[in-house]
This record gives C-alpha cells, sequence and structure tokens, in this order.
C-alpha cells in the first residue's frame, strides 16, 4: 500500500485536492501478538545461477489440479507447478453477489471449500481464521459463519479479538505434511462509504464500485516459525498477512456487472434472473481480491506475455490511459531487474481510497486511487504522482504478492523496497537526474523535516509501536527505501539487483524475515554487510547521515 503520509501534496486538478485529505492514518497503538508455536522449518538454501536447479520434491497431499495453475505463464508454468504442488492450501468458493440498493447494503455470500495443507512444520490441533470484515473501520460492515466442519463433522467456531479470529479446532492434530478437508459458510456485509477503511472492503456510491478485499473467511498467516499472526487488524499498515494458497472461485453476479479479480476467469455461464456465474482461478497467490462495477472501460498493452489491463471510470479515460502506460513500463524495466512476473494478467483499477491511502496491491490486481486520474500534468510528459502510485504498486508484485513477509511485524521489507525502485523507476523512464530529483522530492524531505524536529527512530519494529502513523510512514517509506539506497550505492547495481534476483527466486511463494534479504545482499556482494543494514534499519543516527543543511538545501 501507498501512503500519502510522508510525501508532499501532489499537485492535482483543484476539485481533487479538495478531496484528498493527508495524514489521516491513525496514530492508535496496538500491540501484535501470536500464538507461539514450535520452531518451523529452516530458512530454503540458496542456489547461485550457476547452481543447477534441485529435483523438485514429491507432490504433496495438497490441491496438486494443473488447472487452478493456468493463470501463471505458459513458460513458467511447469516450474511454478514443480515448486508447489500438493504442498498449498486450496481454496474452492462459491459466492453471490448482491449489490448495494437504496435500503440495504452490498452483501456476499457463500461456502469455502477448504484443503489445509500443514506446511508450518509443526502439528497443528486447530486452525485459525481471520474475519478481518468485522474490524471496527468497517463501520456497519461484517462477517459470520455458520454451517463449519472438518472432515465432513459440524463443529463451532470460538471467536476471539473483537471477533476477528475465529478458532476451529481439530478433533486430532493435523501433522506437518499432511492435509484435511474443511467446509465454512458466510455472509459478509459491506459498508458503504466507509471512511476509515482505506476504500478496500467498501462500496461507493459515487462511483458505483464495489471493493472486495478480504471477503471471505482466509487462514490467518505465519511465518517461519509457524507462529499463527492473530493480531489485532493494524492500525497503520496493511491489515491481511496470509500464506500463498491456489484459489478456484465462482462468483454469481447480476450480469450488467463488470468483475474484476485476482486470477484469470476460465468460465461465465447464465445464472438465471438476470445473473451470471463466473468461475476465476488464481495459481499460487496470497489473497483473492474483486472488484465490481457497472461501467468500467478498458484498455490493455501485452508485456512479456502478460497483458496489463487498466479499468477505469469513463470520466478517467485519460488517466486509464495513463495508468495503463506507467503500469507497462514498470512490469518492463522490473521483469528485467528482478526476474520475471509469472501470471498472464496485471489489473490496474481505479477506484475511491480512503484513510491516508493512494493505491493498495492485492495479487495480481491493485487499486489505484481515482483521485490521482485527473492531473493536468498527464499530457506534459513530466513525472506525476499518479505515475509514482502506479509504480509503487506494482512493484509490490514483486514484494508482499510473491515474496511474503509478516507486515506486522517486517513492514519495512516490502514498503521499505518497494518505494525505494518506484525511485529506480523514474530513474529509468526518465533519467539519473530525474531519479535523483524525485528521491529528494518523495524520500528525503520528509524524512529529514522529522529527523531535524521530533528526531529519529527505529525502521525494524512492529507497525503498530511507532507513536503514530505518519511516524510509522516517514520510518518504513521514507528512511527504509533511503536504507536500501545505501546499501546499493554501497555495493553497486550488478550486486544489488543480482541479489533481489537471487531473493524473489529463493522465496517466491514463501514468507521472508529481514535476515533472508539482508544474507542475499551479502551473498552477492561477497561482503558483510551487517554494520550498514543495523545503521538504516536497527538504529536511530539518522544524524549521522545528514545535517539541518541538508534540509534547508532540500527546501530551496
Amino acid at each position: 500500500m501507498l501512503t500519502q503520509f510522508g510525501y508532499p501534496r501532489p499537485r492535482v486538478a483543484r476539485h481533487a485536492v479538495r478531496l484528498l485529505l493527508l495524514g489521516l492514518l491513525l496514530g492508535l497503538l496496538l500491540t501484535s501478538f501470536a500464538i507461539p508455536g514450535d520452531a518451523a522449518t529452516g530458512t530454503m538454501a540458496r542456489a547461485t545461477p550457476a547452481t543447477p536447479a534441485a529435483p523438485a520434491p514429491e507432490v504433496g497431499p495438497g490441491d496438486a489440479d494443473p488447472d487452478l495453475y493456468a493463470p501463471v505463464l505458459p513458460d513458467q508454468r511447469d516450474a511454478v507447478y514443480a515448486e508447489t504442488a500438493g504442498r498449498l492450501s486450496r481454496y474452492r468458493i462459491e459466492a453471490t453477489i448482491v449489490p448495494a440498493a437504496e435500503t440495504r447494503p452490498a452483501t456476499i455470500t457463500g461456502t469455502v471449500d477448504l484443503r489445509v495443507y500443514n506446511d508450518a512444520g509443526e502439528d497443528r490441533d486447530a486452525l485459525y481464521f481471520r474475519l478481518y470484515a468485522n474490524d471496527d473501520r468497517y463501520a456497519e460492515g461484517g462477517m459470520t459463519l455458520d454451517a463449519v466442519a472438518v472432515a465432513g463433522v459440524p463443529t463451532t467456531p470460538e471467536l476471539s479479538v473483537a471477533d476477528t479470529v475465529a478458532r476451529v479446532p481439530l478433533s486430532a492434530p493435523l501433522a506437518t505434511g499432511a492435509a484435511i478437508d474443511l467446509t465454512v459458510g458466510f455472509a459478509a456485509t459491506v459498508p458503504t462509504a466507509a471512511a476509515e477503511s482505506y476504500g478496500m472492503f467498501n462500496y461507493a456510491p459515487d462511483s458505483g464500485t464495489l471493493a472486495l478485499a478480504h471477503w471471505f473467511p482466509i487462514l490467518a498467516g505465519y511465518g517461519q516459525d509457524g507462529a499463527w499472526n492473530l493480531a489485532p487488524p493494524s492500525a497503520n499498515g496493511d491489515p491481511v498477512f496470509a500464506n500463498t494458497a491456489l484459489y478456484d472461485v465462482a462468483l454469481t453476479a447480476p450480469t450488467d456487472l463488470v468483475l474484476v479479480t485476482t486470477g484469470s476467469e476460465v468460465d461465465a455461464a447464465p445464472a438465471g434472473d438476470g445473473a451470471t456465474r463466473h468461475r476465476f482461478v488464481s495459481g499460487p497467490v496470497r489473497d483473492f481480491t474483486v472488484v465490481a462495477d457497472d461501467d468500467y472501460e478498458t484498455v490493455t498493452e501485452e508485456v512479456d506475455g502478460t497483458t496489463v489491463v487498466s479499468h477505469f471510470n469513463p470520466a478517467n479515460a485519460e488517466g486509464g490511459a495513463a495508468v495503463l502506460r506507467f503500469g507497462a513500463q514498470a512490469l518492463r524495466h522490473f521483469n528485467e531487474r528482478l526476474g520475471a512476473y509469472p501470471y498472464a494478467e496485471m489489473d490496474l483499477v481505479d477506484l475511491t481510497v480512503r484513510n491516508g491511502a493512494a493505491g493498495i496491491e492485492f495479487p495480481q490486481l491493485m487499486f489505484i486511487g481515482g483521485d490521482y486520474y485527473d492531473d493536468p500534468n498527464l499530457a506534459r510528459g513530466v513525472p506525476t504522482f499518479l505515475e509514482d502510485v502506479v509504480a509503487h504498486e506494482v512493484l509490490h508484485q514483486w514484494w508482499y504478492a510473491l515474496v511474503g513477509n509478516d507486515q506486522y511485524v517486517d513492514a519495512f521489507i516490502d514498503e521499505g523496497l518497494t518505494n525505494y525502485l518506484t525511485m529506480v523507476y523514474f530513474e529509468l523512464v526518465y533519467g539519473p537526474e530525474v531519479g535523483a530529483e524525485q528521491t529528494e522530492i518523495y524520500l528525503e524531505r520528509p524524512y529529514l523535516r522529522v529527523l531535524f524536529s521530533r528526531g529519529d527512530d527505529v525502521v525494524d519494529r512492529p507497525t503498530d509501536d511507532f507513536a503514530s502513523g505518519g511516524l510509522y510512514a516517514v520510518m518504513v517509506y521514507n528512511k527504509a527505501a533511503l536504507g536500501f539506497g545505501a546499501i546499493r550505492e554501497a555495493i553497486g547495481d550488478e550486486a544489488f539487483f543480482g541479489a533481489l534476483r537471487a531473493y524473489a527466486a529463493d522465496y517466491r511463494f514463501e514468507v521472508a524475515v529481514p535476515g533472508d534479504l539482508l544474507a542475499a545482499f551479502e551473498a552477492a556482494a561477497g561482503e558483510e554487510l551487517d554494520e550498514l543494514w543495523r545503521h538504516w534499519f536497527e538504529a536511530a543516527e539518522g544524524a549521522e547521515d545528514y545535517t539541518r543543511d541538508d534540509l534547508d538545501r532540500d527546501a530551496r
């Protein structure tokens, strides 16, 4: 997710400025906690490009249906299948979308048929689901469960953490490397114009757009130690932390609705009463997100076999075309530098985002704040904030979507790295001078203002341990990004981008921790970088790198 905190006010059309409220991230302090478990299996071994690939493990007891991999590009499908088949959980969801009406909110109801594969490295005596829609920020929104059964035996889930966690007990422990089937019925109510929701689970009556993130019960995320993350939904950062799974989703909705989703549509058939049943499959992804709208227009471009699609409201046609151009450029440049994006489609969607956000990333699909589409600078061929948002969200397809991390604990890994590489995008598209200028505007100035007003802070800390949402944003998005720039300067481009390619290859579909990224940089550079890493991410020593003269110079 890209926040507006820490960034200068973008120059947008006058009517759009009135809609943007900068700095509305909540400053609430919520302490993250996790249910401990035994240590999981160790970190994956790294392979240099010259090392032959190890033979793929045998297919596990999870779902290994090759049809679920249809959204993966043909030239990568065999490798992705060999890495993951039978070793991921699989969600098969049948649901119905009922749009909002004058007297009632939008709803989505259905059933999840879930095969859970236990790759946590320890036996499980219960499974935990997140019901993010029950968080207070979603106002009248919410989610209930019914008809929960484990291996065909009905059971009653136990709710906790303000009804955002559901514990499903198991009659016998689920062994590591084993799988079990569950069914979960659910009903979700979608709030209308929920001011604190970021717009990710929300109906926007002004545009008629229904945004459905975390609309179904999803397994709680867990890291390399196997511990479930059951913290209250983050006040400052992204609320969803989930592990990679396969999705087979059927959605019945009014025929006039355009559905934009994670994955690819593989079937559509009339369902009676003016409705259509659409079926989608995802390939290996961390989540499944849906957007529904009755008047979206689209433009497309193919990049390295991937179809990039910009979906936009009719009034935003110029911005929609620009979003396509920016997204295609970002994908082309970073396929080369980070490793190839593995999916056949990438969707960039115009909708209303709220509460200080400017864009929000999901697997294969990104929300782009519609307020930024109306910018007179789009016709001038100069960098714009909209371009920054698009490049940032596209880069999240590597850092978060492919290579996961626990955003509640280590948000700087994906947000800081993504924000720094967004400046690299400007360098690649417009040249080094513009790249340096954008770095000064978007990274240095916000950080220096904080550094020489309240003082520095540590980057590597839980998201909700920061004193405010504004401080979180500046440390995680600005200071952390500058830290990754310092690493690039220290080890050079060949080692820096080589490390990122190796990190992406070694940890795609997994959950990484900061030490994994540090190890990738050290392996590529052939030297220890512990002190540089500590200085930028684990200490508050920014005054050693900058003086107040730097702030005054930047202000000029």
